[in-house]
Parts: structure tokens; sequence; C-alpha cells
């Protein structure tokens, strides 16, 4: 009986350590998305939602931040190469951005 709870208590343990370092650091890419583009308001959003989830600070927040930045950057550089991995930046920014206005459209009455 008591190596099932024993079990039990590990497989749990297991669980919550895997999910606490599967942090999503897309909305850092996002901020540096918007902060190449020269978006203010929406870097300042992004960043907002960042520092809500505590991902300011960490090394992979920090990268992935500099990694939307360069590809914010060259959004509007005709010829520019993209990878596919700036197209994922791209398309999260994209969503983002859509998700802000749609929130802030739906609250606007003519």
């Amino acid at each position: 009986m008591k190596i099932k709870y024993f079990l039990l208590i590990v497989l749990i343990l297991s669980v919550c350590s895997a999910r606490a370092s599967d942090k999503d650091y897309s909305i850092c890419a996002v901020a540096g998305f918007h902060e190449g583009n020269n978006n203010r308001f929406l870097t300042d959003l992004a960043e907002r939602v960042a520092a809500k989830n505590n991902l300011f600070g960490d090394e992979q927040c920090k990268a992935a931040l500099k990694a939307g930045k360069e590809v914010g950057a060259k959004f509007f550089k005709p010829g520019a190469e993209r990878t596919d991995a700036d197209y994922v930046i791209i398309r999260q920014a994209t969503h983002f951005s859509n998700m802000i206005y749609d929130s802030i459209l739906s609250r606007v009455k003519f």
C-alpha cells in the first residue's frame, strides 16, 4: 500500500516539474517583433503579458526577444529572405495584434 502512494507521489511530482519547465516564450518573440517593427503600443502590451507570466529575465525569453526583434526589423524590407522560424514569429505576432484589436473593437459602439 505504501508503495502505491509513493509511486503516485513520484508521478505527480514528475508531471508538475515537467509543466513548470514547459514555459511558452512565444510572447517574448512577439514583443521583440513589434519592437523591431517600431510598434510601441503592441510592444508594451506583449511585454506586460510576458512580465505577468514571469518570463522576463529568463535567457530563453531574452533569446526570443532578440529573434523577434530581428524578424520585425526585416519584416518591411523588400527582398528580405524569411525562414520558417520567421514565419512562425510573424504568425504569432499577427495573431496577438488581431486579438488586441478585436478586443478593443468589441467595446466600440457606433
